[in-house]
């Protein structure tokens, strides 16, 4: 199957984002190489892009793991009731039947 045979199937809004993804990089590529006078700047801005980025990072995941154990500790929390009440209603159906 040629290429184009395979990019006829894609759906349209994968089609969108592939193309979107694509004019992000190269957009966001030209504008550090037009910000920068010399290779060197273009090599430090791409540094301190990198290194931004990881910290951004650590800090999100930093951030989320608290919330993410807090909402499954509720949620096994939560569980945990429906099942004694599912098990209690079992206990008394047979109890009063």
């Amino acid at each position: 199957m040629k290429f184009v045979d395979k990019v006829r199937y894609l759906s349209t809004r994968a089609k969108v984002a592939i193309s979107t993804a694509v004019a992000t990089v190269g957009t966001s590529a030209l504008a550090v190489c037009a910000s920068a006078d010399e290779p060197t700047a273009m090599e430090t801005a791409l540094n301190n892009a990198g290194t931004q980025l990881t910290s951004s990072f650590s800090s999100l995941v930093n951030t989320m793991i608290p919330v993410i154990l807090g909402i499954l500790g509720s949620g096994l929390v939560i569980f945990g009731i429906f099942a004694l009440i599912k098990l209690a209603k079992k206990i008394f159906g047979k109890v009063a039947g």
